[in-house]
């Protein structure tokens, strides 16, 4: 089992996004925890919007890797 917390890195990654100006992706991430009924549920939800914000929206350096990152932590997870 992973000591990862998914939450908050989602949680801080929202926040990032936020002071970078792109607040439509932090609100698809903020929708996708708030959506969710299980926490299988909210991670697969996580996982398909970050995907699409790795491959579609141009992201800082620190900000891509962040969210890089957690993609890997959620994907591992739900494996």
């Amino acid at each position: 089992m992973s000591n990862f917390d998914y939450y908050l890195e989602a949680r801080d990654l929202i926040s990032r996004l936020k002071s970078e100006g792109d607040d439509e992706s932090a609100s698809k991430l903020r929708s996708a925890m708030e959506g969710g009924a299980t926490g299988t549920e909210i991670l697969m939800a996580l996982r398909f919007h970050l995907a699409e914000i790795i491959k579609n929206i141009p992201l800082r350096d620190e900000t891509r890797i962040q969210a890089s990152r957690l993609l890997v932590e959620i994907i591992d997870a739900l494996e």
